[in-house]
């Protein structure tokens, strides 16, 4: 119960953070200026995805479900987030958004404390709340600066890896145990947004041929293993859903590559 309210409160808090208007300026940038704040974006979105790799991670290493390659990513996944909270926090002098990442550094180093302790299905809970809160705060952080920059184009850098991390999570989660049903919803919930996303990046003029063809290999697997993740009542295929999510975010990862050169590229230009 205590473990309950303190992630209640940590929500709240959350939100108080949020609500205030955490803020960038939002006009009169040089293309340099938008260039330091596309290198947050990045730097956040990774914050994010790395966040969901890590609850992934534990609770596939927790059921003894891939577990060699889970230890491998849920390391690399701490790594990432260290090295990326550090440059966000080391170029940020907003005191607001400074609080925020304060925030986010807090129940991130909860999190850490945690992945020490036993595996449990409680501390697994928490995990997952844990998770939910970072992630939040670094995707407004992503959020704020693609405003300040001017970004309205309906492909966001990395936004899709996160979700893809997110799905393999519920599933695991279900499968453990949580078998709640704002679990299930979450999950059918993250496949439909996943769909819309790859079709937009499907439909995205500016995809040059090496993004094509990275997306479409996206959305060849896309069409294959979406139907396991709506199957999340039946269960049955973890493995087959943790391996599938890797080649997803394999994939993924260098469409976001391509894009974020293409963007860099065009704000340079002054687009």
């Amino acid at each position: 119960m205590e473990k309950s309210i303190r992630g209640i409160f940590k929500t709240l808090v959350l939100g108080v953070l949020l609500f205030n208007g955490v803020h960038a300026a939002t006009s009169g940038l040089t293309p340099e200026e938008k260039l330091a704040k596309h290198t947050l974006i990045k730097n956040a979105f990774r914050c994010n995805i790395a966040a969901e790799t890590i609850a992934n991670s534990y609770l596939y290493i927790g059921e003894a479900i891939g577990a060699r390659q889970a230890k491998r990513e849920l390391k690399s996944s701490m790594e990432i987030f260290d090295k990326n909270y550090k440059s966000l926090s080391e170029s940020i002098n907003d005191p607001k958004m400074k609080n925020l990442l304060e925030f986010v550094k807090m129940s991130y180093d909860e999190l850490t404390d945690l992945l020490k302790e036993p595996y449990t299905i409680d501390n697994a809970q928490i995990v997952l709340d844990l998770v939910g809160t970072i992630s939040e705060g670094s995707r407004h952080v992503a959020e704020v600066y693609k405003k300040a920059i001017g970004h309205k184009d309906p492909v966001s850098m990395s936004g899709l890896r996160p979700m893809i991390e997110s799905i393999s999570k519920y599933y695991i989660a279900y499968q453990a145990g949580i078998k709640d049903e704002n679990t299930i919803n979450l999950m059918k919930s993250t496949v439909d947004n996943c769909d819309k996303l790859i079709t937009v990046r499907l439909k995205y003029p500016q995809n040059t041929v090496a993004m094509n063809q990275k997306i479409n290999k996206v959305s060849q697997l896309w069409k294959i293993v979406n139907k396991f993740y709506l199957d999340i009542d039946d269960g049955g295929l973890p493995f087959i859903v943790f391996k599938t999510t890797t080649k997803l975010k394999k994939e993924l990862k260098a469409y976001d590559v391509l894009y974020s050169k293409l963007k860099r590229e065009q704000l340079k230009a002054g687009k």
